[in-house]
């Protein structure tokens, strides 16, 4: 019987002694320097808290589209036409910046590629990437390869 408690509990304590190994594992699926909001907000900030917006549009996925009233779009070196803030069911949840030139979306790109590292190419998509983390997933898209 000591024999059958001994061995449960050097099983257990290898499972407490990898626990921390396996956590670290699942972190590596965060990529370098995922953000944990935008602009100095945590995502599930409610809307109310990032001051005056203004309504632009609901997006496909039914989040609510806000501009910041008064905000300088940029982001980098890249200077942006837009900072759309969405929010589902009233709290931050995600972000899209938009740019209306290669120029400014290259900049953008060098951006990204600063703050969090390669990221990933997405398949079938020119100069497009993706970085997903365990709080954030960004995607780059060019629409500019399109046309």
């Amino acid at each position: 019987m000591k024999l059958k408690h001994a061995r449960r509990m050097i099983i257990v304590m290898m499972l407490a002694l990898l626990g921390p190994l396996f956590a670290g594992i699942g972190r590596l699926g965060a990529f370098q320097g995922e953000p944990q909001g935008f602009g100095g907000f945590a995502w599930g900030t409610p809307k109310e808290e990032l001051g005056t917006m203004r309504y632009v549009r609901t997006d496909c996925a039914g989040n609510a589209l806000y501009e910041k009233q008064g905000e300088v779009p940029h982001w980098g070196r890249a200077r942006l036409t837009a900072i759309e803030y969405g929010f589902r069911e009233g709290r931050l949840a995600g972000v899209t910046l938009r740019v209306n030139s290669l120029f400014q979306y290259l900049l953008m790109k060098e951006e990204a590629l600063k703050r969090y590292g390669e990221g990933e190419e997405v398949a079938g998509r020119k100069d497009s990437y993706a970085w997903n983390g365990e709080n954030t997933s960004i995607s780059l898209t060019s629409r500019f390869a399109d046309s």
